[in-house]
């Protein structure tokens, strides 16, 4: 029996859709808890430019709700408005720390974030600052008065426990410095310098969570045909409390 000829202009679409499924099998598998802290997102911000900002508060703890929200603005990042938060109050006032302006949201009676909800805070700011990203400090209060604070700055490979959420301004700049640290937290022997740098290039696009660097780095390797794992981005939805 002749044997059908075998369509070879099909094996790269195959492969590449191969390589693809993996790929996304692993997203959805792997990218879980990293996913679970206080995020901050708003589309398109941009170095000099206003924006809308959206906080993403989970409520983790299994025995407690979440009554309390504070973020923190850093120097340069500048409150315009604040939209109401259905069932939740809020005061603005100066930072412990001085120079700049810290949000208070609290729950009222009923609409607390109980263990695997959570909700979206925003606030306008002005003209955002040129730099390559910025970090805001946020505090939750839950019911049973204990209180975790997001504002533990990345400095090598590894995520701190209580990450403070980063707004990523400039994608090419903020992967510089992140190849930086991660350079600088190798170990190297005795009398070997330290290698400069990556040069930081020109990106039209903008990212705008922290995520991003790795997302960028993670679509290069994935070019190759390899899988890696990055956070996953949850689409940030209007509404209010939401289960996880």
């Amino acid at each position: 029996m002749t044997r059908p000829p075998l369509n070879r202009s099909s094996r790269p679409a195959h492969r590449a859709a191969a390589v693809l499924g993996t790929a996304a099998g692993a997203l959805f598998l792997l990218a879980g808890p990293a996913s679970a802290h206080v995020r901050v997102f708003s589309d398109g911000a941009v170095e000099g430019s206003p924006a809308t900002l959206r906080f993403r508060v989970p409520s983790e703890k299994a025995d407690a709700a979440t009554v309390r929200v504070g973020v923190t603005f850093p120097k340069g990042v500048t409150p315009t408005d604040v939209p109401p938060a259905s069932g939740w109050t809020r005061k603005e006032m100066p930072s412990p720390e001085g120079g700049a302006t810290r949000i208070m949201w609290t729950a009222t009676a009923g609409h607390e974030l109980k263990p695997d909800e959570h909700r979206y805070f925003d606030v306008r700011v002005g003209p955002l600052p040129k730099e390559a990203s910025a970090a805001f400090d946020v505090t939750q209060t839950y019911s049973d008065g204990s209180v975790v604070n997001w504002n533990e700055r990345q400095t090598g490979t590894e995520e701190p426990d209580f990450p403070a959420p980063v707004l990523v301004l400039d994608a090419a700049a903020a992967k510089a410095e992140r190849a930086r640290q991660e350079s600088a937290a190798q170990p190297r022997p005795a009398g070997v310098a330290a290698p400069p740098p990556a040069a930081a290039t020109q990106d039209e696009g903008s990212g705008v969570v922290s995520w991003l660097p790795w997302t960028v780095a993670g679509a290069a390797v994935l070019g190759a045909g390899t899988v890696v794992v990055v956070r996953r981005r949850t689409t940030p939805d209007r509404a209010g409390p939401t289960q996880r």
